[in-house]
């Protein structure tokens, strides 16, 4: 594939990168809007590289992560599948995928829920992205996770101490992602000692993301008129 704007990709892309780079299938001229090869039909995708966005067709598998490896933005290398940089993206793709199934379960009278959850998506995949970038990309900041805390405050109702995580679908579903949250916090830390990353925005972030996601299951049960099941031990 031939790449018009090599001078202006961000280490963030370059995982992005090979995957195009053994996946294409067609690239389409962004002008003209003509294929300028084409093995055989596929989605369309807009992809963003540098500052341009570029018309691809792509396969969804690529045959080389067969032998175990795959590439590690983190790394800048192929790596084990079980490698701490792996086990991060795969986290993060957990935490928000759980995210999406709970804004899919949500009710019509909360969309103000799902607007929250829609950011809260894309703040996890900001922090990771700035966490394996070791900041080079400055994609997260305190005002962000200053955000984190203010839709906690807001949505945090009176509760006891410990919830079983049960009650409406969609508030089950937060609490499962709040789980996949803190396993995603658990990864980074991880990460970042065996990597020696030091990017405390992004976890502080992360760690702030599993108490909005708490705060917001709670609150999604209260708005349709469900109390929690306490555990007192």
């Amino acid at each position: 594939m031939r790449d018009d704007c090599a001078s202006d990709i961000t280490p963030a892309q370059t995982f992005r990168r090979e995957i195009i780079s053994r996946n294409i299938i067609e690239r389409v001229d962004d002008a003209a809007g003509q294929p300028r090869s084409a093995r055989r039909p596929s989605p369309l995708t807009f992809l963003s590289l540098g500052s341009r966005r570029v018309h691809v067709r792509f396969r969804a598998y690529t045959g080389t992560g067969d032998d175990g490896t795959t590439y590690s933005p983190l790394t800048g290398g192929r790596v084990t599948k079980d490698h701490p940089s792996v086990e991060l993206s795969g986290a993060l793709d957990e935490a928000v995928s759980a995210i999406g199934l709970a804004r899919a379960l949500l009710p019509p009278e909360l969309r103000d829920v799902d607007s929250d959850l829609s950011r809260l998506q894309r703040t996890l995949f900001a922090a990771v992205t700035a966490f394996e970038t070791r900041g080079r990309r400055e994609l997260i900041s305190r005002e962000d996770v200053k955000w984190l805390e203010e839709v906690t405050d807001a949505r945090m109702e009176d509760v006891e101490l410990f919830v079983l995580p049960s009650g409406h679908p969609a508030a089950a579903a937060l609490h499962l992602a709040r789980a996949l949250t803190r396993r995603l916090e658990r990864a980074m830390v991880r990460a970042a000692r065996e990597e020696g990353v030091d990017q405390p925005v992004a976890l502080a972030a992360v760690n702030r993301a599993s108490s909005a996601l708490f705060a917001l299951a709670v609150h999604v049960n209260r708005r349709m008129g469900i109390r929690e099941e306490a555990f007192r031990p």
